[in-house]
């Protein structure tokens, strides 16, 4: 992918995200992995209560506010490459003393050290996820620690096998498998995925597709051909007839920076 690619796509997620309205109504399994997320995130800093903390695509605010509220006398920087996202989490969390940085994270602009650098979901949209956690993971303290959930290579399975059924474009990405990801930790520490399956119960593909605009995750079709909308209905009418759920495969991944200082 050139820069110039890059960049358009970039701003291409941006825009996307900027225009979803409906986010917070939509979000059903971002607040339940922001949930499973937040429960390692204390795990790991049972010992050693961080100081200073990054989250990158922070959205609305979800984690951001759970961050805040287990760790109220850190210094927590909230990131998004989104202006409206970053927007609407200052809103939500007005009150909180919490710092926002419009910023890609896969080339992140603000310096560390941090303890901690978490996120949720924001990670599948990486270009290069190696580079962008090397990156990321520079930014570490000695011992400091990244936790990260992301989507992995079974998720919305059913929607991608009804439009491989009827020949339809599917527009999901692909997400990729475990070994793929468990061999793209850098080398400045050691990295580790635990998976979780989460199933969201939608009433007809229909309602699954207008979530995904909602929450900004659709894909613009490539493709708008009449003989491709023909197909896109079949594979909605080929999920009604064999789901009532879609399933969503979470890689939760730690990774601990090697060198000196409290282990978090």
């Amino acid at each position: 992918m050139t820069q110039a690619d890059d960049t358009l796509r970039r701003n291409s997620i941006a825009a996307r995200f900027d225009a979803a309205e409906g986010y917070d109504a939509a979000a059903h399994i971002q607040r339940r992995c922001v949930t499973a997320l937040m429960e390692r995130i204390r795990t790991a800093t049972t010992e050693q209560t961080p100081a200073s903390i990054l989250e990158f695509g922070c959205g609305t605010g979800f984690l951001t506010a759970r961050l805040a509220g287990q760790f109220p006398q850190a210094s927590l920087l909230a990131s998004d490459l989104a202006p409206g996202m970053i927007a609407r989490a200052k809103q939500h969390l007005a009150e909180k003393p919490i710092r926002f940085h419009i910023m890609d994270a896969e080339h992140p602009d603000t310096s560390g050290p941090f303890d901690l650098i978490a996120s949720s979901l924001c990670l599948q949209w990486f270009s290069n996820r190696a580079e962008g956690l090397r990156r990321l993971c520079d930014l570490l303290a000695p011992q400091g620690r990244l936790i990260v959930a992301t989507l992995l290579q079974d998720s919305l399975d059913e929607w991608k096998q009804a439009c491989l059924a009827e020949g339809a474009p599917c527009g999901v990405p692909d997400y990729p498998s475990v070994p793929t990801v468990e061999a793209e930790w850098p080398n400045s520490g050691t990295g580790s995925w635990e998976v979780l399956t989460l199933h969201d119960p939608v009433g007809s593909a229909r309602e699954f597709l207008r979530g995904l605009r909602q929450i900004g995750a659709s894909l613009p079709r490539q493709d708008s051909t009449p003989a491709s909308i023909a197909a896109l209905r079949r594979a909605m009418r080929h999920f009604d007839r064999t789901s009532s759920d879609v399933t969503y495969q979470i890689g939760i991944g730690t990774f601990v920076k090697s060198g000196e200082g409290p282990q978090l």
